[in-house]
């Protein structure tokens, strides 16, 4: 009985022994350097003042990532010129080769300081305008749709390390411009998520310290995570030569120091100890929540209506990336009512929310503006300017509790009220514009984007 106790004995120590080794081999993220081009839109005709400081902006991008040291080059390639330049970078690995005064791709020359330049640096990001269209539809808009691809170049060995795609969307009823300068600036803040959907550019830390419902992990504002980012609990194995890595658990980062973070236990199978891997969830950094409720409203005294119970129909955007116990958002809903002509209302607040495991609670306020499907249909024809036009406005309420299923998705129950002035109430102009307001209950499903 003791020999087999001793042996259990060694063999929990050996297996410790082992575990502890395989903890302390986590990887953690380095700064990386990158050279990154001008935006290359040669064949596209886009009025160089709306391009304003897109090159600065992109820059930008890579710096406020943290995770890169930044080299900005001012040459702009074409698409075509993309694999030219990795083919001859290839070349310049050759003992024999001897790199020109000048080399051109396309419409730029680069000279043998520039490579020599680029040589010093581990990355090469080159993004380049792939598609560009800007025109006015069925006389009620403008329209523009560009496609930005970055190119992501290995310059150890010359090979593509991955694209991002870009694809942006402005619109305006007044100018060409402002549509074309919409759909620039939103450029930047698809291009940091599709940064971060890079594999190589994606933070990977360790676990320094932790309790019952949170961790402290290496890394911080020096590799730019923010609150609200999300990292996987990782766990890896390896076969044959073949290393697996499986996602166990999920944390939410709520505090950022200068270089270690804290973060919220949502759940894990394995206890989140001293050293365990965790490697970045990158998201767009809003959640899209669909929900259906039962409305029942009152009316005005003078509207004549009495009230009533119908059915809401709606989205909410919340804003993740960035902040933590407490969250802008935004939300649009239907209000399926015949007689106040299908109001739709609009709301922008605040959300307060609380973490226990899996578990969400939390409430919400914002202030609401509202229009209806007649009056939205009426501004379709005949408005001139980028305004909405509103028929209402008010405030809004209401508490939640929501369920994590899996790392993507959370079901969620909530309750809420709301309360619209019409700003032609009492003028006899029927009831889509009378004031109403009431309360609702429902459900919903958030995808995490």
């Amino acid at each position: 009985m003791k020999s087999s106790l001793k042996r259990l004995t060694i063999l929990l120590a050996i297996a410790c022994i082992v575990g502890s080794l395989a903890f302390a081999q986590a990887e953690v993220s380095q700064k990386k350097e990158i050279a990154i081009f001008a935006l290359g839109y040669y064949g596209w005709n886009i009025p160089s003042e709306t391009l304003g400081t897109i090159d600065v902006d992109i820059q930008r991008v890579f710096l406020d990532l943290g995770r890169f040291t930044i080299l900005g080059m001012e040459k702009r390639f074409s698409a075509g010129s993309v694999e030219e330049f990795m083919n001859v970078l290839k070349k310049t690995k050759e003992a024999n080769f001897v790199l020109p005064e000048k080399y051109q791709f396309g419409e730029e020359f680069l000279t043998e300081a520039d490579f020599n330049k680029l040589v010093g640096a581990f990355i090469i990001a080159i993004p380049v305008v792939t598609s560009f269209n800007s025109e006015y539809v069925s006389n009620k808009e403008w329209r523009t749709n560009i496609k930005t691809n970055v190119t992501f170049i290995d310059v150890s060995t010359g090979n593509m390390m991955g694209i991002a795609n870009v694809e942006t969307f402005g619109s305006s009823k007044e100018t060409q411009y402002k549509s074309i300068s919409s759909a620039i600036d939103g450029i930047p803040s698809q291009l940091q998520y599709e940064i971060r959907s890079v594999r190589e550019f994606q933070n990977v830390t360790r676990v320094l310290a932790s309790d019952f419902s949170s961790v402290d992990m290496q890394l911080g504002q020096d590799m730019g995570i923010k609150k609200g980012d999300e990292y996987a609990v990782i766990v890896s194995d390896t076969l044959e030569g073949f290393e697996d890595e499986r996602e166990v658990g999920l944390l939410v980062v709520k505090e950022v120091g200068s270089k270690r973070s804290k973060a919220t236990i949502l759940y894990s199978s394995i206890p989140v100890v001293k050293d365990v891997q965790l490697r970045e969830i990158p998201r767009l950094g809003m959640d899209f929540a669909p929900y259906l409720h039962t409305y029942s409203y009152f009316a005005d005294k003078d509207s004549g209506l009495d009230p009533n119970t119908t059915v809401v129909a709606g989205f909410r955007a919340e804003m993740t990336r960035g902040f933590y116990g407490i969250k802008p958002y935004a939300a649009v809903q239907l209000i399926i009512d015949t007689e106040r002509w299908v109001p739709i209302n609009a709301i922008i607040g605040a959300q307060f929310n609380m973490y226990l495991r899996r578990l969400e609670l939390g409430g919400r306020a914002g202030f609401a503006g509202s229009s209806n499907f007649i009056i939205r249909l009426i501004e379709e024809q005949f408005s001139s300017d980028d305004d909405p036009w509103l028929t209402h406005y008010g405030a809004s309420a209401g508490a939640y509790v929501s369920y994590l299923f899996g790392r993507d998705l959370k079901i969620f129950a909530e309750v809420q009220a709301d309360y619209m002035l019409g700003i032609a109430n009492g003028l006899g102009l029927g009831a889509a514009f009378n004031n109403y307001g009431g309360y609702q209950i429902g459900l919903g499903v958030s995808f995490k984007m």
